[in-house]
């Protein structure tokens, strides 16, 4: 049997090389699609807490639910504070829901994640009017999200 010379070592050497190079791939491939799968689910975790904490706030404060149920009659029942108070809150909510809008373009989430568009869409139609987003669309800079909040109000 024959002995190999120095370069038919670093021949295989470099081939041994290449294989390690390609299977540390694979492991890094498949780190990155569970760190993606985590982040997913933080993001809809996260989410879902901020519309539980907005629903909490306005259960256990005994003025904001007052403000929410004379506003669902009619914004002309609120005096100033309250419509600035129910301005601050409506806010809050399409705050949220313009997170969720870029998270989508950006691609973090999926459209369809836990069905966030139809819930504020149909949140947005029920608590919101044309003069009350028209009174605070100018904190929302990006066109298509307002856009899709008027689409929503126009159900």
């Amino acid at each position: 049997m024959r002995k190999l010379t120095l370069q038919e070592w670093a021949s295989i050497a470099e081939i041994a090389g290449a294989f390690a190079v390609v299977i540390s791939l694979v492991f890094v491939i498949l780190s990155l699609e569970r760190n993606t799968a985590a982040i997913t689910s933080q993001v809809g975790d996260t989410s879902y807490e901020a519309v539980r904490e907005l629903n909490l706030l306005r259960l256990n404060n005994p003025e904001l639910f007052d403000i929410t149920m004379k506003a669902s009659a009619s914004l002309d029942g609120l005096d100033e504070t309250e419509l600035e108070k129910y301005r601050i809150w409506v806010h809050a909510y399409i705050d949220l829901w313009e997170r969720f809008y870029d998270w989508d373009m950006s691609g973090v989430i999926v459209e369809d994640h836990g069905g966030w568009h139809e819930y504020f869409s149909a949140w947005t139609g029920r608590h919101v009017t044309k003069e009350l987003w028209d009174d605070i669309k100018w904190q929302f800079t990006n066109p298509d999200f307002n856009r899709h909040v008027e689409a929503a109000l126009t159900r």
